[in-house]
Parts: C-alpha cells; structure tokens; sequence
C-alpha cells in the first residue's frame, strides 16, 4: 500500500479521536480499498450506511 494512502487514513483516524471517535480496522481497510481504487465510492458507502456497516 502506499505510504500516501496509509498517511491519509492514519491522519483521518488521528482527526476523529480528537473528536472522541474511534475507527474499526473494518473501515480502515475499505478506506485503503477505496483510495487504491479497488473498489468505487458507491460500493464504499453502501457498507458504510446499511444496517451491517461497521464503521
């Protein structure tokens, strides 16, 4: 994985526990999957949003 990829997703994590949030190893490998172009926007937020969605 490139390291931009992995930076880009360490920093979103960092942001969102500032927020008190926190980020599954689940939603961190579809945001590689994502940002690699494995798989599209759609196929991300369709995980992200149904009921099963772990993020």
């Amino acid at each position: 994985m490139p390291r931009s990829i992995e930076h880009s997703i360490e920093a979103a994590e960092v942001s969102l526990r500032m927020e008190g949030l926190s980020v599954t190893e689940v939603c961190k490998e579809l945001c590689r999957k994502l940002l690699a172009g494995e798989i599209t926007l759609e196929q991300y937020l369709a995980h992200v949003t149904s009921s099963r969605g772990e993020c």
